[in-house]
């Protein structure tokens, strides 16, 4: 009997210390997880839920002061905060310093991934220097610049900018343009757009009454098309070659005057086009049109394969919406009414951290809308929700996205709203000069009087970092492997093209 009943103890014994080591795995897993999504036992001895902080810079190892004390680690760092608003400080030795008010929202993740910091002392030296300037672009992917001087074909290509001595190519893009065959520009440059290699840029030239669009080869100039000119000739796909007495390929009805273009393929030899107000294709490797996508088209915008676009007016409205290559037809998205039919109206679209946006501008309205996914046409189960709507108080002139698609700014001359994806929030910031130029994709900058200011894209940490003979109108960039800042200035015997040695 005292056997059995040591037994039953022992079994009693047994699944007790069972039950209290998975309640203990059970409670620890609770207390991970929620350390995990910030819970913390506050002064008060009460449960708190922080966000975190997560906290970047270039160049890495700054110092990180929050709310006035100096944290122990330095960039890049991860950091739990109290629900709230704090003070963030990042200072190097021998660099400037960076401050920004951040506002933390319980359990979820604020990032501050573009703070900048600029040595004080750096070396300078001229890559090349020039009597006149026309202008420099910078390419999107800050690898290359184009440079040209006043009134000639004769341009140069600068790559490598990251490397000790960049290289430096000068193409011809004489016969071009209308008006270039004597190896003079005179025309008016209206929009350029490089692909994404950098290796080719779409511009928009106008010359007297005549505007053109081309795709320059900066690599090889000789594969450079006049597109305004090329559709003329080309075939469109699905067109009858008959009759046989002749090679020539049918032209269908219509001028083909091409009003806008974007550049639909990585290689930028497919472009997406208006034509007599149709959106259609051009394939300059196939010398093919494809048939009209879309009809009474006024002007669009391009994310990849998708594209938001305005109709002209019919039956006193403007039609606003989205459309995928390939499709049977488009998805409205917003109506534009009589009342407003003749309404400045901005478009852009944007991809950002997997979610889908759309940005519309009517006079002085703006309205955000965001997807998970975009809808197809005949089904709208990713219906886009609107997201905001703000009244900004001025019309913009004009409307577009930032380089890495995270931002939307609508400008009107010195007047800037822009609105950020990541926090889907809205700033305001007033320019000294009316053009939109960045030195990275997060730092905008003005030349004032000589002198270089620059600033967070919501217009915090404005500071001067160059003190004379800026010159303004031309691009600066940071290369991609933020090495170099390339900027020019202007000199006694003309404009000298500088870079300096950021780390």
């Amino acid at each position: 009997m005292d056997i059995e009943k040591r037994k039953r103890n022992k079994l009693i014994r047994v699944i007790f210390v069972d039950i209290i080591m998975s309640l203990a795995v059970v409670g620890l897993v609770f207390v991970l997880v929620a350390v995990v999504e910030g819970w913390r036992l506050g002064a008060n001895l009460k449960l708190e839920q922080n966000g975190m902080a997560q906290i970047e810079s270039l160049p890495t190892g700054a110092k990180v002061v929050i709310d006035g004390k100096q944290d122990f680690n330095e960039t890049n760092i991860s950091k739990l905060l109290s629900a709230g608003e704090h003070e963030i400080t990042l200072w190097k030795e021998g660099f400037d310093s960076w401050t920004k008010k951040i506002s933390i929202t319980s359990g979820l993740l604020t990032r501050l991934k573009h703070p900048r910091l600029f040595k004080k002392e750096r070396t300078t030296e001229e890559v090349a220097s020039y009597q006149d300037l026309r202008f420099v672009y910078a390419a999107p992917d800050h690898r290359s610049l184009l440079v040209a001087k006043n009134n000639t074909t004769k341009w140069q290509y600068i790559t490598a900018l990251g490397a000790d001595k960049v290289t430096t190519e000068e193409i011809d893009v004489k016969g071009v343009f209308a008006g270039t065959s004597d190896g003079k520009f005179p025309g008016e440059i209206l929009q350029v757009t490089w692909n994404d290699t950098g290796e080719k840029v779409l511009m928009q030239v106008k010359n007297g009454e005549t505007v053109e669009w081309g795709v320059l080869s900066l690599k090889k100039v000789s594969e450079s098309v006049n597109l305004s000119q090329a559709i003329l000739k080309y075939t469109e796909k699905g067109a009858d070659k008959k009759p046989e007495t002749t090679t020539e390929a049918r032209v269908p009805e219509g001028k083909r005057i091409l009003t806008q273009a974007v550049i639909g393929d990585a290689t930028a030899s497919r472009f997406i086009a208006l034509i007599d107000g149709n959106l259609r294709e051009i394939d300059t490797s196939m010398k093919t049109l494809s048939e009209s996508y879309l009809k009474n088209i006024a002007k669009f915008r391009a994310s990849g394969s998708q594209l938001i676009y305005l109709t002209n007016a019919e039956k006193d409205k403007r039609q606003v919406g989205i459309y995928r290559l390939g499709d049977k037809g488009g998805i409205d998205i917003e109506v534009i009414v009589r009342s407003k039919k003749d309404a400045s109206i901005g478009l852009a679209i944007s991809e950002f951290d997997s979610k889908k946006y759309l940005c519309v501008t009517v006079d002085d309205r703006l309205a955000v809308y965001r997807a998970n996914e975009y809808p197809t046409y005949g089904n709208n189960d990713n219906s886009f929700e609107k997201i905001s709507e703000e009244k900004l108080g001025f019309v913009p002139s004009e409307l577009i996205k930032s380089g890495n698609g995270e931002f939307f700014i609508a400008k009107s001359d010195k007047k800037f709203m822009i609105y950020n994806l990541d926090l889907e929030e809205l700033s305001y910031v007033e320019h000294q000069n009316s053009n939109i130029a960045w030195l990275d994709y997060y730092l905008m900058f003005d030349v004032v009087d000589g002198k270089m200011e620059v600033f967070d894209f919501d217009g915090a940490n404005r500071r001067t970092i160059l003190n004379q003979d800026v010159a303004a109108g031309f691009d600066a960039v940071i290369n991609s492997n933020n090495r170099y800042m390339y900027y020019v200035t202007k000199t006694v015997d003309g404009y000298s093209l500088k870079r300096d040695k950021l780390i």
